[in-house]
């Protein structure tokens, strides 16, 4: 199980190292229009903002389903306890 994660990271890291070479050699500028201003930025700086964005997004979301399912397996060995208590008395 380790071997896998192991080379979940690596593979990981060799991606976000070819984004960053290929992020290095777009140099265009685009100008992003927000609800109250604009800015010009390069293209490599968007992508990298919108991806961060993306994970941050996809982490709060996984946190708060992990948080959900563990506060339901709480619930049902509360029961499951409570049930054992009951059929022994």
């Amino acid at each position: 199980m380790k071997l896998k994660g192991l080379l979940s990271l690596i593979a990981v890291l060799v991606l976000l190292l070819i984004g960053g070479f290929i992020g290095s050699q777009n140099t265009h500028s685009v100008t992003v229009n927000y609800l109250v201003a604009q800015s010009d930025m390069r293209v490599s700086l968007l992508m990298l903002i919108v991806f961060l964005c993306g994970v941050l997004l996809s982490v709060i979301l996984f946190s708060l389903y992990v948080l959900r399912l563990k506060w339901r397996v709480a619930s049902l060995e509360r029961q499951l306890k409570k049930s054992n208590r009951v059929e022994i008395l």
